[in-house]
């Protein structure tokens, strides 16, 4: 079945390490109706536009289902919970 990509850029302190916000990534989309599949940062910035002390992050994910083709909203509602999650536990905002 196919995978749907989403593209996610945040604004967090640059002494956060990827791990943790791989961490609350992966607990956020347990147990929800679009399956997480893969996490992949693929762009760190700091410079013009972000506030001094933080970094700009750029992750990809990946939702896939083994047994069924996922639908916008279940990928969007998924997508908020990590969303929401970054916010809570690490003060991100998105770009």
């Amino acid at each position: 079945y196919p995978s749907i990509l989403r593209d996610l850029s945040i604004l967090v302190d640059e002494s956060l390490p990827a791990e943790n916000i791989r961490g609350t990534i992966q607990a956020a989309a347990a147990d929800m109706a679009a399956p997480l599949t893969a996490i992949s940062f693929f762009d760190r910035y700091k410079g013009k536009g972000v506030p001094d002390g933080s970094v700009s992050l750029s992750v990809r994910l990946t939702f896939q289902a083994s047994d069924r083709t996922l639908t916008d909203a279940e990928v969007q509602q998924a997508f908020d919970r990590i969303l929401a999650a970054l916010v809570s536990q690490h003060s991100a905002v998105q770009r």
